[in-house]
C-alpha cells in the first residue's frame, strides 16, 4: 500500500475534475495536475539523493503544496514528519535531531534560521516549493513504479502537541492507514464524488491528513482547504461552494452557531462532524435545532490513526456519547482498571484500544512505549465506559481526574452542572492545589452575553445537583478560553489565568 495509491490507481476518478481549492490564494488543482505535481516533486527529490526510509520533515501551512509535498515524499517511500507550523524556530532542532530529518520543508524565510540549525540538515523553503512547481516545462526525470511499503514499516510521524511534556512522535505504518480506511468505509456515510469537503484543522494534526486528504481522493470528491479557522470566512466557504462537509472541533461550531442569520447558511450542509475534544450535549441540541441534522462527534486519537468509535446520523445520548463500538474484527475498545484487568459494561475506567489501527509505537521513547502499551492494548489517558448495548461513552481524562483527599472527582460532571446555568455559556474545571485536602475543584467560566451571575450564586446553584466535594471552591470569570492550533482549549495555559479578563 501506497498513500498515494488512490490518486495514482484509481480509474473512477476523473482527471479534469477539480481535487483541490486553495481558498488561501484561490488557486485549484485537478486530478490530473495534483498526479502531475507529485511526480514533478516526487523526481526532484530523488534527484536530491532521498530515497525510501529517509524522513522529511514537513513544516508547512494548510495549502495545495502541503498535499503536493507529503504525496511526493510519500510516492518515493520517504517518511514524511509532520510539524505544526506553528512551532518555533527555537524548537525545530528537537524535531530535526529526534527524526534524523534528511530534508526540511518549511514556510520560513531562510533569514529566521541560525548557523547552528541550518547546519542539522537541508532546508527547502516554500517559495522554492511553489516556484518549482510552477514550471511547465521542468524535464522530468523518469519517476520508478510508485514505491510499495512494506506494511509494517513507518511511513509517517506524527508529533503530539507537548502541552505537558516533550513533543512525541507518533509512528504510524501503511498498515495502520489501511485498517483505518476500513473502519471508514463503514461508519463514515454517506460520501460521494459529489461531496464537497471543508478542511480548516490543520494537516499537521492528523485529521486533514490521515482522514480528510485521502477521502476525498478515494472518492473522487473536492477538498476545500483554509489555512486557519475564522468562522466568517468558514461560513463565506459554506455559502459560496456549497460545502456538504464540514469538520471541527466544539470551539468551532460555538463560533459557527453565534454569528448572526448563521442558521440559513449551516443548512447547506449535508454532514458535519466534531472530534478531538468533548462536545456539549446543548451545542448539540442547538445545531440540530437550526439544521435538522445530527452534529456527529467520534473518538479515536493519532496513536490509533484517527477515529475508532464513530455516532453518526444517531440521536446522542449526553456529553461524552461517542457511539457504538466497531466490529471486533476492525478494532477492540475495552476498559481497564489501575491494576491493567479489564472492567465489565458500565464500569469506568481508562480506555483501551488494541488492533491493526494502532501506532508501531512513540519515536525514540521505549519508556514511554512500555508505559503506554499493556498486552498490545494502548492505554489512552482517557477515562469512560462501554454500556451493555456496547456504547462508549468517554467521561474525562486520566490526568484531569480531580484527586481531593483520595476522592476521584471528573471534571466532565461539574461542568455538566455548571453548564445548566442560564447564564453560563461554557465551563471548564481543573484542579487546584490545597494544603489541606491535596486538590480542590476549580472552575474557569464564560458568561452569556447580557446575562450576571457571581461566583457566590453558580456555587450554590451547583450545590443543588453535586456532592461538596464536587463543589468549585473558586470560579474565574474569563471572556474567552486559551485555544491552541487545532481549536483546542490550552488547559495548560488556561490554569495560569487568574485574573478577571471580562
Amino acid at each position: 500500500m501506497n498513500y498515494c495509491d488512490s490518486l495514482f490507481n484509481n480509474n473512477e476518478i476523473d482527471p479534469d475534475k477539480t481535487a483541490l481549492i486553495d481558498l488561501n490564494n484561490n488557486q485549484s488543482l485537478s486530478f490530473a495536475e495534483l498526479r502531475k505535481k507529485t511526480l514533478m516533486l516526487a523526481a526532484w527529490l530523488k534527484k536530491q539523493g532521498i530515497g525510501p526510509g529517509e524522513t522529511i520533515g514537513i513544516h508547512l501551512h494548510n495549502g495545495n503544496e502541503m498535499v503536493v509535498v507529503h504525496m511526493a515524499i510519500q510516492f518515493i517511500g520517504a517518511v514524511s514528519c509532520l510539524i505544526d507550523p506553528l512551532a518555533q524556530v527555537k524548537n525545530l532542532d528537537y524535531y530535526i535531531k529526534d527524526t534524523g530529518c534528511r530534508l526540511f520543508i518549511t514556510h520560513l524565510e531562510p533569514q529566521a534560521l541560525d548557523k547552528e540549525l541550518s547546519g542539522l540538515c537541508s532546508f527547502v523553503f516554500l517559495h522554492d516549493v511553489e516556484m518549482l512547481l510552477a514550471k511547465e516545462d521542468l524535464e522530468l526525470e523518469k519517476v520508478e513504479t510508485m514505491f510499495k511499503w512494506d506494511p509494517q514499516s513507518v511511513s509517517y510521524i506524527y508529533y503530539t502537541s507537548g502541552t505537558t511534556s516533550t513533543p512525541k512522535g507518533v509512528m504510524l505504518m501503511p498498515s495502520n492507514h489501511e485498517n483505518f480506511f476500513r473502519i471508514c468505509d463503514i461508519y463514515w456515510q454517506p460520501v460521494s464524488k459529489e461531496s464537497r469537503h471543508l478542511c480548516f484543522v490543520p494537516f499537521t494534526h492528523g485529521f486533514g491528513s490521515v482522514f480528510l486528504i485521502p477521502l476525498a481522493i478515494r472518492t473522487g470528491a473536492q477538498l476545500y482547504i483554509l489555512r486557519s479557522f475564522h468562522p466568517i470566512k468558514v461560513l463565506n466557504a459554506i455559502d459560496k461552494f456549497d460545502i456538504t462537509h464540514l469538520y471541527g472541533v466544539p470551539s468551532h461550531y460555538k463560533q459557527i452557531l453565534r454569528l448572526p442569520d448563521s442558521a440559513s447558511v449551516i443548512k447547506k450542509i449535508k454532514m458535519a462532524f466534531c472530534a478531538a475534544a468533548k462536545l456539549e450535549h446543548q451545542v448539540m441540541s442547538e445545531w440540530k435545532e437550526l439544521t435538522g441534522l445530527y452534529l456527529n462527534e467520534g473518538y479515536g486519537l493519532i496513536e490509533t490513526t484517527g477515529g475508532t468509535v464513530w455516532r453518526v446520523n444517531c440521536d446522542p445520548r449526553g456529553t461524552g456519547h461517542m457511539g457504538e463500538l466497531p466490529d471486533k474484527s476492525l478494532i477492540e475498545v475495552g476498559i481497564m482498571d489501575e491494576n491493567f484487568d479489564l472492567l465489565e459494561y458500565g464500569e469506568t475506567g481508562e480506555i483501551v484500544i488494541r488492533g491493526k489501527s494502532v501506532m508501531k509505537g512513540y519515536l525514540n521513547k521505549p519508556e514511554e512505549n512500555k508505559r503506554v502499551f499493556v498486552d498490545e492494548w494502548f492505554r489512552t489517558g482517557d477515562q469512560g465506559y462501554i454500556s451493555s448495548d456496547n456504547q462508549l461513552f468517554m467521561t474525562g481524562r486520566i490526568k484531569d481526574i480531580i484527586n481531593i483527599a483520595g476522592i476521584k472527582i471528573s471534571p466532565f460532571e461539574v461542568e455538566e452542572v455548571l453548564n445548566q446555568h442560564p447564564a453560563v455559556s461554557q465551563s471548564i474545571v481543573v484542579a487546584a492545589e490545597d494544603n489541606l485536602y491535596g486538590e480542590v475543584v476549580k472552575a474557569y467560566v464564560l458568561k452569556k452575553a447580557d446575562t450576571e451571575v457571581t461566583e457566590r450564586e453558580l456555587i450554590r446553584f451547583a450545590s443543588e445537583h453535586l456532592i461538596n466535594f464536587q463543589l468549585p471552591k473558586s470560579i474565574v470569570f474569563l471572556d474567552k478560553f486559551p485555544l491552541n492550533n487545532m481549536g483546542k482549549i490550552d488547559r495548560k495555559k488556561l490554569k495560569n489565568q487568574e485574573t478577571v479578563n471580562i
